[in-house]
């Protein structure tokens, strides 16, 4: 049950269904980054794929009547409008569409009236309606998902579209539960559940009927990990630089090469990243520092051409060498600057305090250190003002609750209004009234300074990483496995099922308002820990820090701030 593998056998099957012959491939901004995320466009071009176009961006170019189109696109009504637009006016010789999910027939007339050249030779569906970053996880890439605490226009759609789409390409017939205090995730249940009775022909076996649960929660429930900063390389790459559709920018970098400014950071295509993205920051320097040291000892071979068959082996392996040699600078660059950031940021302690915050009981001590961090000139504004709002959801009920003098602690550094208010948005957002059950009770408090530092050997400068903090998905996902999920909690959506069936072995998580790498990383653990259970897990998007507090923004855009008085 991989969602890497779904979306790849559909580009392939795309590919090799249509008659031999060169190709272009047509798609929307959006099955772009779906097809862009699993497969590279080197490998699709293997394939007589002949190049590749924007179904919003073509022109009315020379014909080339020689090619064959795969048109691939999500069923929307702006896509249907510009495909009939490409049909009356047809520059390939063929046409072969596909869907990335249910089209109405209405839509599908409307096509064939268009279609008076006859150039359509096959419309089909198929199911890849989500960005698969990982055979566990996946995005709608969804920047906005809710305004005022309801479904944004048109999101509640895309949603179960994605939802959906998951489902239909993995033949997954779930029961549903649902976060009960959440109206949309309620909202976002009942539409998926009609959706998939009204689409049931879809399925073509009853196999996984009865042993697949999907369950649906809400962002606000726990606010508190996507604020935290993550020590994996997958989790620290997104914070520090950002990961858009699987690439990375680094034209912000000094002295970067030209073919560095962006790089691929994929699992399906890079297979060193595949191996490091869940090591933490000191592993991922000794992993850089072996790679390093095997490049070099291929280069000192290479460089010993002296006989013919020396220069054979040379000209056999060099596609390898070449490949090698970009995989080590574009993991020496990410990592270099990595490096940087935590280092001027002084996100190392900034870190540790973050985790005795969430993790610890010490109210006095974190208090002080907090202000402490605060007024740091090291520290970014936005870093404090996190902090101040970790501390606003810890302590919330405490009786020496002082978010208002922190809060003139961030004044007096001048930080900015935007900021300020969303301190208190945060807490209208998932402040203790907004969530469900006790974020930071359900287990014993630890105080995270009474554990010894952890020691990383291998790269130098790197001497402690607390990585304490467990997402509350981890033990929701424990009580699904045990069969102790409260109802009462998390309800049913329609009847519930027989008492055989309450520990399912497939369960598929959808986050409304966002997932994060260090949830997807729990995901991956639980999964190797739980063998009979496979987990997977999406979200409106795959959160940083940043389009965290955008979201948190964009939510409550309209509503009364009364948390907080500012």
């Amino acid at each position: 049950m991989s969602l890497v593998t779904a979306v790849k056998n559909y580009v392939q099957r795309m590919i090799t269904e249509s008659e031999p012959g060169y190709k272009i491939m047509l798609m929307d901004k959006e099955t772009t980054s779906f097809v862009s995320v699993v497969v590279g466009m080197s490998e699709v071009m293997r394939q007589e794929v002949y190049m590749f176009e924007r179904l919003d961006q073509t022109s009315s170019g020379e014909n080339m009547v020689y090619l064959k189109c795969l048109v691939f696109i999500r069923p929307t009504r702006e896509n249907i409008e510009l495909l009939i637009r490409e049909l009356q006016k047809p520059r390939y010789g063929s046409y072969y569409i596909y869907f990335s999910n249910v089209v109405s027939k209405s839509d599908v007339k409307l096509l064939a009236e268009a279609d008076e050249s006859e150039a359509v030779k096959e419309v089909q569906e198929l199911y890849a309606d989500y960005q698969a970053l990982s055979p566990h996880l996946f995005s709608l890439n969804m920047a906005t998902y809710s305004h005022s605490l309801k479904w944004a226009p048109g999101a509640l759609q895309r949603t179960v579209q994605g939802v959906v789409g998951v489902l239909f390409s993995l033949q997954l017939l779930p029961t549903i539960r649902y976060q009960n205090n959440s109206e949309m995730a309620r909202v976002l249940a009942e539409n998926i559940r009609q959706t998939v009775l009204t689409e049931s022909s879809l399925y073509h076996s009853t196999e996984a009927e009865g042993n697949t649960l999907l369950l649906i929660l809400d962002r606000r429930n726990d606010p508190v990990t996507p604020l935290l900063h993550q020590w994996t390389y997958e989790a620290m790459v997104h914070e520090l630089i950002g990961v858009t559709n699987g690439r990375v920018s680094l034209a912000h970098v000094a002295g970067v090469a030209d073919d560095l400014k962006e790089v691929v950071m994929s699992p399906t295509q890079d297979d060193f990243y595949a191996r490091s993205m869940y090591l933490n920051y000191g592993e991922i320097g000794q992993t850089i520092k072996d790679l390093m040291e095997e490049y070099q000892k291929r280069l000192s071979k290479q460089q010993k051409v002296e006989t013919i068959s020396d220069m054979k082996h040379f000209v056999e392996s060099y596609p390898q060498f070449k490949k090698m040699s970009g995989t080590v600078s574009k993991h020496v660059t990410v990592v270099g600057e990595l490096s940087r950031l935590v280092g001027n940021y002084g996100l190392l302690g900034l870190s540790e305090c973050q985790q005795e915050l969430v993790c610890g009981s010490d109210h006095s001590a974190n208090l002080q250190r907090i202000y402490q961090l605060v007024s740091e000139p090291k520290v970014r504004e936005v870093d404090a003002v996190i902090l101040v709002m970790l501390y606003a959801l810890r302590h919330e009920g405490h009786p020496n609750n002082d978010t208002r003098g922190l809060i003139s602690a961030l004044r007096k550094r001048s930080v900015s209004d935007h900021y300020l208010k969303l301190l208190s948005s945060i807490m209208d957002y998932g402040g203790a009234k907004a969530r469900q059950g006790d974020l930071f009770g359900t287990e014993t408090p630890q105080d995270v300074s009474t554990i010894r530092k952890r020691l990383f050997k291998g790269l130098k400068g790197v001497d402690n990483v607390y990585t304490q903090h467990k997402p509350l998905l981890l033990e929701t996902l424990g009580e699904v496995v045990k069969g102790r999920l409260r109802e009462g909690a998390f309800p049913y959506c329609g009847n519930p099922p027989s008492s055989s069936v309450t520990r399912p072995q497939n369960i598929v998580v959808f986050l409304v308002g966002g997932a994060t790498y260090e949830e997807s990383l729990a995901v991956h653990q639980f999964n190797i820990n739980n063998p009979g259970v496979k987990v997977l897990l999406g979200g409106s998007n795959i959160h940083n820090s940043a389009s965290f507090l955008a979201s948190v923004e964009a939510a409550m855009e309209g509503l009364p701030r009364k948390t907080l008085r500012m």
